[in-house]
């Protein structure tokens, strides 16, 4: 008899090894999966930039958004305002501020002293609509403001 419930009480806990090992088994294959698809898709990370233009110029936010090649919209608040600055690859292809687009509305942006700015960054899908770099604007900004 106590070989018996010796052998049942083996049995019953080899049963739950294997519960536990297929258990395990299934979830190792789901995680290999998730992580096969994660690699397939690139990294899901978000990028966050914002700031003050007191502390930071409009201009040295875009050249930081100019070396990382990033791509997205670049919004920019002064009080009431807003305007918006349009990134593909880290060049500028668009913006618009106070019912100017374009180049002019990058001088006006320029101007600012006071507010906040924000990247969002998302798939651009448009012509470029401004030609100029963005170093060629900036002396030309410059240029003007002397």
């Amino acid at each position: 008899m106590v070989v018996t419930g010796f052998l049942a009480g083996l049995a019953a806990a080899g049963f739950s090894v294997g519960i536990v090992a297929g258990v395990a088994i299934v979830l190792w294959r789901r995680s290999s999966a998730t992580d096969q698809q994660i690699r397939a898709e690139g990294p899901q990370t978000s990028f966050v930039f914002s700031g003050n233009l007191k502390q930071t110029s409009l201009i040295d936010a875009i050249q930081f958004l100019e070396i990382g090649k990033r791509q997205g919209i670049l919004h920019i608040y002064c009080g009431r305002r807003k305007g918006y600055l349009t990134f593909v690859d880290g060049t500028v292809v668009d913006a618009f501020y106070r019912n100017r687009t374009g180049r002019e509305a990058v001088f006006s942006m320029l101007d600012l002293e006071e507010g906040d700015f924000y990247f969002e960054p998302k798939t651009i899908e448009q012509p470029r609509l401004i030609s100029d770099s963005i170093i060629d604007l900036a002396f030309e900004w410059d240029a003007r403001k002397q």
